[in-house]
């Protein structure tokens, strides 16, 4: 039985990360067939369609009785994004500048991150704080698009190639749903089993697999030269995931009374988002010795949940 739940565990990983990966690809490629631009299609397409991995973890979750594994699932990634990713794009890359458009909406991106701690403060999170961080997301991306280019330089379409991608993206779309619902029912197993706490398996082992499909397209965008890009995507995952991801795991299944077990981890992503904040306003630009700084502050976090839940100590 454990040998099982930990092969289905890592084979459902592995095809997340895999599908993730594909999604990406090929929502890129219509993105380009279908004349958008640059930034549109790495700002809202890429960037969006990579929240994929623990959106769809945290609604199964949510389907199979476990919202909070999903809501922790996704606050978990936001601050492995915030420090594990950034701070290896920034290692990566030495030093990344800030352009016009992350500075213009960095104060809207620590406020979007932190809305759903603040809902969160009465103990719950019910429907109508789902719409809220939803309408809260569509009103983030509508923000950028209203300032930016969404079509670019119109070429000859490519129907073959539009369909291919188009197809490519509903089969990787699927598998990552399928992939999702077991790596979360063999995650709960194994917490049962080695009598981990659920909570912790969403926050630490889904958010840190979670994250691997924005990081490799981030890494892509550095190595590409494109650093501006890997960040403003890398931020705009976190800001959608804190809105429209927790926002529809809360439709599907409002949590009413055991939120106060994420408080600890809420506010490490707020301080995450804050740090990042700071740093950016503070020399408009990151350097790779502030990366030691994210990785510290993951660290951390490691160190203070585990403690938390009685894992080490």
């Amino acid at each position: 039985m454990v040998l099982e739940s930990i092969a289905i565990f890592i084979i459902a990983s592995l095809v997340l990360v895999k599908s993730a990966s594909y999604a990406v690809r090929s929502i890129s490629s219509l993105a380009r067939y279908l004349h958008f631009s640059a930034f549109f299609a790495a700002f809202v397409l890429a960037g969006f369609i990579s929240t994929f991995p623990e959106l769809f973890i945290g609604i199964n979750a949510a389907l199979l009785g476990e919202p909070l594994v999903g809501v922790g699932t996704i606050i978990g990634t936001n601050i492995a994004d915030l420090t594990i990713a950034l701070g290896i794009i920034v290692l990566v890359g030495r030093k990344i500048s800030v352009d016009k458009v992350t500075m213009r909406n960095n104060l809207y991106f620590v406020v979007v991150t932190s809305l759903p701690v603040l809902l969160m403060i009465d103990g719950a999170l019910t429907t109508d704080d789902g719409i809220l961080l939803v309408v809260v997301s569509l009103l983030y991306i509508w923000s950028i698009l209203r300032r930016e280019k969404i079509f670019g330089k119109d070429t000859k379409k490519n129907g073959r190639a539009i369909g291919v991608s188009l197809a490519t993206f509903v089969l990787a779309s699927v598998l990552l749903f399928v992939s999702a619902h077991y790596m979360v029912e063999s995650g709960v197993a194994l917490a049962g089993i080695f009598g981990v706490p659920l909570v912790l398996v969403g926050l630490i082992v889904l958010a840190l697999g979670s994250i691997l499909p924005e990081l490799t397209f981030s890494l892509r965008a550095v190595l590409a030269k494109h650093k501006e890009i890997a960040l403003g995507d890398l931020l705009g995952n976190v800001a959608i995931d804190s809105t429209f991801s927790i926002g529809i795991v809360a439709l599907i299944a409002p949590i009413r009374s055991e939120l106060a077990i994420l408080a600890v981890s809420a506010l490490f992503m707020i301080l995450a988002a804050l740090v990042v904040g700071t740093l950016l306003v503070a020399g408009r630009r990151l350097t790779w010795q502030e990366s030691f700084l994210l990785f510290y502050l993951y660290a951390m976090f490691l160190i203070v949940e585990l403690l938390m839940r009685g894992i080490v100590g």
